[in-house]
């Protein structure tokens, strides 16, 4: 009996001396199912997600004094590619939790984020994590529904929108096709497709709210003419003005941020849009 004491004691203490050896490896840090984890916001008792599950998470990356770029992920919580995975730490979470985990860097940086070979050698990730959101598979689907119902709403009331706009603010004047009114007519250089052009502009919705502008005559946009740099409606009216001239266009969203909008500015899909232009300069080509 005394015997199977003392291997008793013996298991315990080296549980306790393992247990300690991991916990000196990385200060502050917990260990479980592989993953060494700490959390900074711990909403116990909230939801938890699971497997199937689409998350969507703030995450920053470090690794030893360099900083990755932060980024928001937006995907299906997956069985574990590897053993203390991200979908390991992600089950461990709740809504709203926040924690920093630690990973094999080459397995993070190569198999989960796919960002190809691992720069940084044997040296670990460090992963900042706050979890945003959880949506099960069925109400992702549901979601998806609806916007796309909203997109088809949106997309049939556009022509209305323009209609209703144009009348109101006495546009009548068209070209190419695009309502416009001219503020200043000029009597400079008309510009081609491939030269570079320097143009102000102030861009708004349909309801007057300013979501873009370039108004300081010292730093004007700079863009080349017919090359996609610009919302395609821009491309087609400047190639219609002249240098000195000023205009008012209103652009249906086929000619401006299209069926997915604009995240940067928070334009919803099928938005048209409002641009007040003034083309300051048309420059030489090249070979000219």
């Amino acid at each position: 009996m005394m015997k199977n004491n003392r291997w008793i004691w013996i298991f315990v203490a080296v549980i306790l001396c393992l247990t300690a050896v991991s916990c000196r490896k990385y200060k502050g840090f917990k260990r479980h199912s592989g993953v060494y984890y700490q959390f900074h916001e711990l909403n116990e008792g909230d939801e938890q997600p699971k497997t199937g599950d689409f998350v969507v998470v703030n995450m920053a990356l470090r690794v030893g004094d360099s900083v990755l770029s932060p980024m928001t992920q937006n995907n299906m919580l997956m069985d574990d590619l590897y053993k203390g995975d991200i979908y390991t730490a992600l089950r461990m979470m709740h809504l709203g939790d926040s924690a920093t985990f630690i990973f094999d860097g080459r397995k993070f940086y190569e198999e989960f984020l796919g960002m190809g070979e691992y720069p940084y050698g044997k040296k670990p990730i460090y992963v900042d994590v706050k979890l945003l959101r959880i949506m099960s598979k069925q109400n992702l689907e549901r979601a998806e529904e609806l916007y796309e119902a909203r997109k088809e709403q949106i997309r049939h009331l556009e022509d209305s929108l323009i209609n209703n706009y144009v009348d109101k603010n006495h546009i009548t004047n068209k070209i190419a096709g695009v309502y416009c009114e001219y503020a200043n007519v000029g009597n400079g250089e008309k510009p081609v497709q491939g030269q570079s052009v320097e143009i102000l502009y102030r861009a708004w919705k349909l309801d007057n709210t300013m979501f873009d502008q370039c108004v300081d005559p010292a730093n004007p946009r700079v863009f080349e003419l017919g090359m996609g740099q610009v919302a395609r409606g821009l491309d087609i009216m400047v190639s219609e003005m002249r240098e000195g001239d000023k205009m008012t266009m209103v652009f249906p969203s086929s000619l401006a941020f299209g069926d997915k909008g604009s995240l940067e500015f928070d334009l919803p899909p099928y938005t048209p849009v409002v641009y007040e232009v003034e083309l300051l300069r048309v420059h030489p080509l090249e070979n000219q």
